[in-house]
């Protein structure tokens, strides 16, 4: 995700892009951000969340391998609105995936070291989507590890659970006359 906050503006521009366009196709995550949030929330309320989360990373997976397609701005802003759909998504269902998980009473661990960990990856996407830039003149490996970083989450993260560590709550058994 870092990339696109970081490197989309300077990519669109590679693209024959004006600043200003790149810019308003970078805005275009926003947007899509909250219809995503909406639509893949929506979805988790009435499927297994962690397929949801797994289609939610996809999306991200796929919107980079648009990105490395990209010959034009309209393309590259198709994949920025693609991963933009994920963008808050992936947040929410992490919560309640860890929740399902672990239990609400590690919840807070869980979620905070995910969260915690999550701006180191960010800030070294970054800064190798920068490193791979000035070597090549191109950010393709940049965008290849991204879309498989993505699609690689979704595939782990939708392998079905063989084990809960949260103790599952039994129904209420109902009182005999």
């Amino acid at each position: 995700m870092g990339f696109v906050n970081a490197h989309f503006v300077a990519f669109a521009e590679g693209l024959g892009a004006g600043t200003i366009a790149a810019a308003i196709a970078l805005a275009s995550v926003g947007v899509m951000g909250v219809a995503g949030a909406l639509g893949f929330g929506y979805m988790a309320d009435r499927r297994d969340t962690r397929r949801v989360l797994a289609v939610a990373y996809s999306f991200r997976g796929i919107g980079y391998g648009v990105l490395l397609l990209a010959n034009s701005l309209p393309m590259a802003t198709l994949g920025v609105m693609i991963i933009g759909a994920s963008w808050t998504t992936v947040i929410s269902l992490t919560g309640a995936v860890s929740a399902d998980q672990f239990g609400l009473r590690r919840l807070g661990t869980v979620y905070g070291a995910i969260f915690g960990v999550m701006p180191l990856g960010a800030a070294l996407g970054v800064w190798i989507a920068g490193r791979v830039y000035d070597s090549t003149g191109s950010y393709d490996i940049a965008l290849w590890i991204s879309m498989a970083v993505g699609l690689t989450s979704a595939a782990l993260i939708g392998i079905p659970k063989y084990r809960q560590l949260a103790p599952q709550v039994q129904p209420a058994m109902a009182i005999a006359d």
